[in-house]
Order: structure tokens, then C-alpha cells, then sequence
């Protein structure tokens, strides 16, 4: 069985390794608002975006919400193209001849 080219692995592991941080990044990023919001609305202080974290609300200003938001997308996004690259990287298998 042929292996990966030494660039593909390479590529395969920092994707991963960015896939891997981002996850973890988002996900503290999340408790971390939920631990330390407050849990009342602060119109003067810009925190009004409601945000239901285990089964707590808290308000982040826009921010912060867009923050959150955003570190979720980047982390899909960076799954996407991990899984893109882990089914285009077996040896012997196309990804566009699979049939469903």
C-alpha cells in the first residue's frame, strides 16, 4: 500500500492540529462567557444579546456574540475541509468515483 506523499501528511496534520485547537478554543471560549456574564441585561454596557449557555442566559455584548459565533463557523469550516482531505488521501479511492 502506497503511503501519503510527505507534503500530504503534512498538510493532513496541520489541518488537523488547527481542527483540533479551534474545537477546543470554541468551546472554552463558550463556558468561559457562561461562568462570567452577567445574567441580567446591561443596555449601558452594550450586553444585550441573550445567550442560553447549560441552561443559564447571559448577555455579551455584539462583540463577544460575534466572537462566539464566529469561532463556531471556523471550527465547522476547518472540520470540513479536515474530512475533505482525509477522504481525498486514501489510497485507492477516489472521492468523485464513490457511488452512493
Amino acid at each position: 500500500m502506497p503511503s501519503l506523499p510527505s507534503k500530504s501528511k503534512r498538510l493532513l496534520l496541520a489541518t488537523g492540529l488547527i481542527t483540533v485547537v479551534l474545537a477546543f478554543s470554541s468551546v472554552y471560549l463558550v463556558h468561559y462567557y457562561g461562568e462570567t456574564r452577567p445574567t441580567v441585561a446591561q443596555p449601558d454596557a452594550g450586553r444585550t444579546h441573550a445567550a442560553t449557555i447549560h441552561s443559564r442566559t447571559v448577555y455579551l455584548t455584539s462583540g463577544e456574540y460575534a466572537l462566539a459565533f464566529g469561532s463556531h463557523a471556523l471550527t465547522i469550516l476547518a472540520m470540513g475541509v479536515l474530512l475533505g482531505l482525509l477522504l481525498r488521501s486514501r489510497p485507492g479511492k477516489d472521492p468523485a468515483q464513490i457511488s452512493p
